[in-house]
């Protein structure tokens, strides 16, 4: 595969004219002072429902006359080198990498359009998909479903508690400990 090389173009940050640029590749470069300097961006970590932690979007502080402004180095590149016609509201990073604000990998969105991107709901629908099993205080298997979603359709137990109980964010449901088991376990529990 043929390594290809982006040519670098600069345009000056709305809003901030005479003071920052901002590169087609995500880069941002301040031009006040005595010399022009490539600015670092910092990302926030996010802790998830789950307890997991992971990177939230590059931004930086800018400032204009005294005021400082927090800007996300994203929607920079976006307002600077990608046309809005339809006046969407949120910037959508294509390959869901957070770090990789080439303007190739944007694109303006609605919020649903956003929403709807990408393997979120996917992932979403494959966590739900799971088999999962409720176990009385005894250890004895009391429900096999193959999803979540069944287990809320034949037993009329709420999915949403089911689910955070098997990921440990509830102790019991019903009496029942939940865990998620995979498609193999699920079958031979089953007798398949």
């Amino acid at each position: 595969m043929a390594n290809t090389i982006t040519k670098i173009e600069w345009k000056l940050v709305k809003g901030f004219e005479g003071q920052y640029e901002v590169s087609n590749t995500g880069l941002i470069k301040s031009l006040r002072g005595t010399t022009e300097r490539i600015m670092k961006p910092r990302r926030k970590k996010i802790i998830k429902k789950d307890g997991s932690v992971e990177d939230g979007y590059e931004e930086l502080i800018l400032s204009n006359k005294g005021v400082r402004y927090s800007k996300l180095v994203h929607r920079l590149v976006a307002e600077a080198f990608i046309p809005n016609p339809q006046i969407k509201p949120e910037v959508n990073h294509i390959d869901e990498d957070k770090g990789n604000n080439s303007v190739e990998n944007l694109e303006w969105n609605t919020h649903e359009e956003n929403s709807n991107h990408g393997t979120k709901n996917i992932r979403s629908a494959n966590k739900q998909s799971m088999a999962v099993i409720g176990v009385d205080e005894c250890g004895n298997i009391v429900e096999i479903h193959s999803s979540i979603r069944s287990a809320e359709r034949l037993t009329g137990f709420g999915h949403s508690n089911i689910s955070a109980c098997s990921n440990g964010k509830i102790a019991k449901y019903k009496g029942l400990e939940w865990f998620k088991i995979d498609n193999e376990m699920f079958d031979l529990l089953v007798g398949q």
